[in-house]
């Protein structure tokens, strides 16, 4: 998961870094002004949550928060501030939280858990073929598998056969929900039933290899989901 984190009081930024560079999976970048955040945009970076200070400049964070929702209409928002009559601005960009200053151990860590519970329940996958395109949810992805040069997709009761190398797929996917047990095979952990070292089982039936290498990653990843997830 790539975090941002904007705010132009740097012991709040670091505060929150502090606590977040703990988090299984996350990768976390600290800003000091919202107009650096957005030339970040603007170069092609993209984060699946950022945590924005209300009150800034030369922008604030409400007008900060229209111009990322520009570039990525999917990102979680969550506002930073000792000033709640601004939450009604929030909402027009889609907000997903509030945290008040000065903000606790305790209010980050059920905001993540929250977080982790939206992007599990609600995040898509978008794909474009030829022929057409897919928006897919990624909760109802049981695994994909490697085929040649493409992959196939187990969605639901589907199979979707899809013109994209496996690597180039797992760009696309939340390292604390997917994991690449195999060269030829990823799975989601929310599917995962049974494990016994070698193989494991999905919900769907479907048994899978484990790649010897990846055994202990893949059970450090799984009970990073199983504890995210309590």
């Amino acid at each position: 998961m790539k975090i941002a984190i904007c705010d132009d009081e740097e012991v709040f930024v670091n505060r929150i870094y502090h606590f977040l560079w703990q988090q299984p999976d996350c990768s976390v970048e600290r800003f000091l002004s919202p107009v650096r955040l957005l030339e970040k945009y603007e170069e092609g970076s993209r984060y699946d949550v950022v945590f924005l200070d209300i009150v800034m400049s030369p922008i604030n964070g409400i007008d900060a928060a229209s111009r990322i929702r520009a570039y990525d209409k999917q990102a979680i928002l969550v506002f930073l501030t000792a000033y709640l009559e601004y939450a009604p601005a929030g909402y027009e960009v889609n907000g997903f939280r509030y945290l008040l200053k000065p903000v606790t151990k305790e209010s980050l860590s059920r905001t993540m858990k929250d977080i982790y519970m939206e992007l599990e329940t609600s995040r898509t996958l978008f794909l474009r073929t030829p022929e057409c395109e897919f928006l897919l949810r990624l909760q109802d992805i049981q695994y994909l598998q490697a085929d040649n040069k493409s992959s196939v997709i187990y969605y639901k009761d589907d199979l979707i056969s899809f013109r994209k190398g496996l690597s180039e797929l797992e760009k696309q996917l939340p390292a604390a929900f997917f994991f690449r047990i195999h060269r030829k095979y990823i799975v989601n952990l929310a599917h995962v039933r049974e494990f016994d070292g070698t193989r494991l089982t999905l919900s769907c039936g479907r048994s899978l290899p484990i790649s010897r290498r990846m055994g202990r990653a893949f059970r450090l990843a799984l009970e990073a989901y199983i504890e995210g997830d309590m």
